[in-house]
C-alpha cells in the first residue's frame, strides 16, 4: 500500500509546478502567466523612474512597438477577467450541483490559498517598505481604500480588489440566481457593465484626470490623484471581472450549447478573435501616459473611461476561444497560450506577484550603489535579466515550501467537481 503524500512533499509539489493535470484549462494559466510577464517587465522600467526621474523622458520616446511595456498596468485587468472566470465556475458549479454556495468552505479555501505566501510578504516588508504602520489595512484587505500617499506594499492594491470581490460575489451570486431568471441576470449584468464604464467617466471628469495622466510619481503632477481616485478603487475596476463571469456562466451551463455554436460558425469566431487580438494590441499601444502626447479632452476620457473594459471584453474572447474554438488563429492562440513552457510560470504568477517589487528595487539599489553612471538601457537590462530571474527564484521557494503545501492540504471535497478545484489554483 503506497504511503500518502505529505503536503510539504517536495517531489510531489515540483511534479504539481511542472506537470499539468489532465482537467487542467490550460488557456487560462497560459494567459495568468503571460499577465505576471507583463507585470515584471513594466515594473522593470517604472522602478527605474523612483531611482532616476530623468529616465522618464526616454520612456516618452519609445518606439510604438515598446508601448505595451508602459500600459503593462493592463495585465492586473487580465488577472481580473481570470479570477471573475476561475471563481464564477466554481461557485457556480456548486450551485448546480447543490443548489446552495457554502460559504464557510469557499471563504476557508481562499484563505488557505492566498494568506500563507501573503503574510509571509507582509513580514518581508514590514522589514523593507516605508509606511509600515499601516499594514493592518493589508491585512484587512481595504488598504486601496486609503489614501495611496499611506500605502504599505502598494503593488497589493490589486489583492485588496480581488478579496472585496471575492467578499461581496459570492453573495450577490447566491441571492441573485435565487430571486432571479437567468435572462434577468444577463441583462442586470450587462447594465452593470455599461455602469461601471459611466462611473469611470463621472470620476474622470469630476477630478480631471485628463489624458496624458501621470504615471511616475517623481516626474509630473498629480500621480497620487490618479491612484486615489480611479486606479485601485473597487468602484473603478469591479467591471473588469465581469467579462469572466460571463464567460463562466455559459462554461457552466451552456458548455454543449458552447462547442456545437464554436463548431457551427468557426469562420467567424476565427474572425472575431482576430479582433480581439488587434483591439488588445491597439490598446497597449495608446500612450495615455506620455506627458508629451496630446488628447481631445471629451474623447481622452470617453477612451480611458470604456479601454479596460474594452480590452478585458477582448481578452476574454481569446480566452474562451482559445478554450473552444479549434479553427485558425483559435487554434494557434490556444496552442500557444498552453505551452509546457508557460505553465510553471503561471503556477508562480501569485508568489511573483509578491515578492518581485522587492526583489526589482534592490536590483535598483544595487546598481545605482555600484554602477550609477551605467547608461540607462544597461540599467534596465539588468534590473529586467536579474530581477526577473531572482524573482521567479523566489517564488519558486515560496511556491514550494508554503504556498503549494498550504493549498494541498485544503484537501479535494468530495461534493465538489474534480475540475472546479483545479481551476481554483
Amino acid at each position: 500500500m503506497a504511503k500518502p503524500v505529505t503536503p510539504f512533499s517536495i517531489s510531489n509539489n515540483l511534479k504539481i509546478l511542472v506537470n499539468p493535470m489532465s482537467d487542467q484549462l490550460r488557456a487560462v494559466d497560459g494567459l495568468r502567466a503571460l499577465s505576471i510577464l507583463i507585470v515584471l517587465s513594466i515594473h522593470c522600467v517604472w522602478f527605474l523612474s523612483i531611482f532616476d526621474p530623468s529616465a522618464v523622458e526616454l520612456f516618452y520616446q519609445a518606439p510604438v512597438w515598446l508601448h505595451w511595456v508602459f500600459n503593462g498596468d493592463l495585465s492586473l485587468d487580465i488577472f481580473f477577467v481570470i479570477s471573475g472566470f476561475l471563481i464564477s465556475t466554481i461557485l457556480m458549479k456548486e450551485y448546480r450541483n447543490s443548489g446552495t454556495i457554502r460559504f464557510g468552505r469557499f471563504y476557508q479555501r481562499r484563505f488557505m490559498r492566498l494568506m500563507p505566501a501573503y503574510l509571509l510578504a507582509l513580514g518581508l516588508g514590514f522589514l523593507a517598505a516605508p509606511n509600515r504602520e499601516y499594514i493592518w489595512s493589508n491585512l484587512l484587505y481595504i488598504n486601496n481604500l486609503l489614501p495611496a500617499s499611506t500605502h504599505f506594499m502598494p503593488w497589493t492594491w490589486s489583492l485588496a480588489i480581488e478579496e472585496q470581490f471575492y467578499f461581496l460575489f459570492p453573495v450577490l451570486l447566491l441571492w441573485g440566481m435565487r430571486c432571479f431568471s437567468a435572462k434577468t441576470l444577463f441583462w442586470s449584468m450587462l447594465l452593470g457593465f455599461l455602469g461601471f464604464v459611466l462611473i469611470r467617466f463621472l470620476v474622470i471628469w469630476h477630478f480631471e484626470l485628463f489624458l496624458p495622466i501621470c504615471w511616475y510619481e517623481k516626474s509630473c503632477d498629480g500621480f497620487f490623484q490618479v491612484i486615489d481616485y480611479i486606479y485601485v478603487k473597487p468602484w473603478t475596476r469591479f467591471g473588469s471581472f465581469l467579462p469572466g463571469i460571463f464567460a463562466a456562466y455559459f462554461h457552466v451551463y451552456h458548455q454543449e450549447s458552447l462547442v456545437a455554436f464554436y463548431q457551427r460558425h468557426r469562420v467567424g469566431i476565427a474572425w472575431v478573435t482576430f479582433l480581439a487580438l488587434l483591439v488588445v494590441a491597439v490598446i497597449f499601444t495608446i500612450p495615455v501616459n506620455n506627458q508629451h502626447a496630446t488628447f481631445p479632452r471629451l474623447l481622452g476620457s470617453i477612451y480611458y473611461a470604456s479601454c479596460r473594459h474594452l480590452f478585458t471584453l477582448a481578452i476574454c474572447i481569446i480566452m474562451i476561444s482559445s478554450l473552444y474554438g479549434d479553427y485558425g488563429i483559435c487554434r494557434w492562440s490556444s496552442k500557444f497560450l498552453s505551452s509546457r513552457l508557460l505553465y510553471p510560470i503561471a503556477q508562480l504568477a501569485y508568489s511573483t506577484y509578491l515578492f518581485h517589487p522587492f526583489v526589482i528595487a534592490g536590483v535598483y539599489t544595487g546598481i545605482f550603489q555600484f554602477a550609477p553612471d551605467l547608461p540607462v538601457l544597461q540599467k534596465i537590462a539588468i534590473a529586467t535579466v536579474g530581477g526577473v530571474s531572482i524573482s521567479l527564484l523566489v517564488a519558486f521557494v515560496v511556491f514550494l515550501f508554503i504556498e503549494r503545501p498550504f493549498m494541498n492540504m485544503r484537501g479535494r471535497p468530495t461534493a465538489e467537481p474534480k475540475s472546479a478545484v483545479l481551476v481554483e489554483g
